[in-house]
């Protein structure tokens, strides 16, 4: 009786170390899966997926979830996303937001699509200022028209992550990596040369000598400066008068 006794408690002791080993390893393997789910989470949010879709005015456009930004700053011309109107071969196509990714040289419309490098793309910003393609340095570029006429005014903006330092000791401050921003000048010539010109009056009236004179004149009347990006674009509009 006592050896059946002994059984029956070596039995049941058994199948209850049984159990709770059965609800360790399903504790351990649910652990394990949500590790998983978490790195792959972790993964999607580092990285960018892109896919390719026909948007509504007939291009293709890259389709891009964000990343996660971590550089003081950003990597937009604008601050925030402006309204304009989008050309393709001179017909108006579309209404969106915008704003010009310096990084990627690409204008992306209602934050998600980017328009590609098509020459007869014209996007016209409620801002007053216009984005088209120009040849420069062996690629297909955008650039901002300030002024758009017979002879226009146009920039190129182009920003570039400065990395940050570690500070070694206490006097010395830790700075974060962030955008620096760089805009370069050109005037586009009736015949199609692209000059590029520094905010300078030097390097203006060398641009514009065929009308040296009657710059100055202008200049020196309205009380303007050269080294003002709106006053450039005023005497551009007064060139193109001559």
């Amino acid at each position: 009786m006592g050896d059946i006794m002994y059984k029956s408690r070596f039995f049941t002791s058994g199948k209850f170390k049984l159990k709770r080993m059965k609800k360790l390893f399903l504790v351990l393997l649910l652990l394990q899966n949500c590790l998983i789910v978490g790195q792959a989470k972790i993964g999607s949010v580092a990285g960018v997926e892109e896919t390719t879709n026909m948007s509504a005015y007939g291009t293709r456009v890259v389709v891009k979830k964000p990343l996660k930004n971590t550089v003081q700053g950003h990597q937009y011309y604008e601050n925030e996303n402006k309204l304009a109107s989008v050309y393709v071969n001179g017909k108006k196509m579309r209404r969106a937001y915008v704003r010009y990714n310096t990084l990627n040289d690409e204008i992306e419309v209602t934050e998600i699509f980017n328009v590609l490098k098509r020459e007869n793309i014209r996007v016209v910003l409620d801002e007053g200022y216009v984005y088209k393609m120009l040849d420069y340095e062996g690629t297909k570029q955008f650039f901002v028209f300030l002024k758009e006429g017979k002879n226009s005014l146009v920039m190129k903006v182009e920003k570039k992550v400065k990395q940050g330092q570690k500070g070694i000791d206490a006097y010395e401050q830790t700075t974060n990596d962030k955008y620096i921003e760089k805009r370069s000048y050109f005037i586009l010539k009736a015949d199609g040369d692209l000059l590029k010109v520094k905010l300078k009056q030097k390097d203006v009236l060398k641009v514009l000598e065929d009308k040296k004179n009657e710059i100055e004149k202008y200049v020196s009347s309205k009380g303007l400066n050269y080294k003002k990006e709106n006053d450039l674009i005023r005497i551009v509009g007064y060139y193109n008068t001559l």
